[in-house]
């Protein structure tokens, strides 16, 4: 069996060859770059403290927790407003079910935080795309059909 090995990171790391299609399984790395374009304000005063919450889900999120798989969120960015890095990086294992990453903004305030706008990123395509290989893209997430911000997420599928 050939293996080959990836050097972006410090550390090498031996990746077995890719199949055809998405695995079963697998370990995504999901790596949240920066928040470009969304508001500054959440309020009259408010100024946007951001964070980023990554849920698996098998494309039925709204039907419940039964559909949805791990979650993670990056730390709060206060009073960043709308343009801001996270750099954040989770390592999230991906069941056979859950094809669908969705990606939340999100304003932290001290009462309850505020839903912002979301996407919805299909694992399936990006294992078809680039395999085995890291992407980053830039993803522009909505709320009520209305772009709110851009979101850059480095994304590996590794098998």
């Amino acid at each position: 069996v050939e293996a080959f090995v990836k050097t972006a990171s410090p550390s090498s790391i031996v990746f077995r060859p890719c199949p055809e299609r998405m695995p079963i399984a697998c370990l995504a790395r999901i790596s949240v770059i920066d928040l470009s374009g969304a508001a500054e304000y959440a309020g009259l005063f408010d100024k946007m403290d951001p964070y980023i919450k990554l849920t698996l889900h098998d494309g039925e999120f709204d039907s419940g927790s039964s559909h949805r798989g791990e979650s993670f969120r990056t730390g709060t960015k206060d009073n960043a407003g709308g343009t801001c890095s996270f750099n954040e990086c989770f390592d999230i294992n991906k069941p056979e079910n859950m094809d669908v990453l969705r990606v939340e903004l999100w304003d932290e305030d001290t009462a309850s935080d505020d839903y912002m706008g979301c996407i919805d990123i299909d694992l399936d395509r990006i294992y078809e795309d680039f395999k085995s290989q890291p992407v980053v893209k830039t993803y522009t997430l909505v709320k009520g059909g209305k772009n709110v911000g851009n979101i850059s997420i480095q994304i590996e599928l590794r098998v």
